[in-house]
């Protein structure tokens, strides 16, 4: 997100949840549904792998 200059707000606007998902997966406080993997993958450009830390 930092480096695309995105917003919370932003992210879940392109990835379709609520704001507030996301400022829970930011925190911690929840992880994605698998569902949601590759949407949030496609906004931020990068693969669902870097997302789950499979890769750098």
């Amino acid at each position: 997100m930092e480096k695309l200059g995105m917003d919370p707000k932003t992210l879940a606007m392109l990835s379709d949840v609520s704001t507030v998902t996301v400022q829970r997966w930011l925190r911690g406080t929840y992880e994605p549904r698998h569902a949601n993997l590759p949407k949030i993958a496609h906004v931020l450009k990068v693969s669902t792998d870097y997302l789950c830390c499979l890769e750098d």
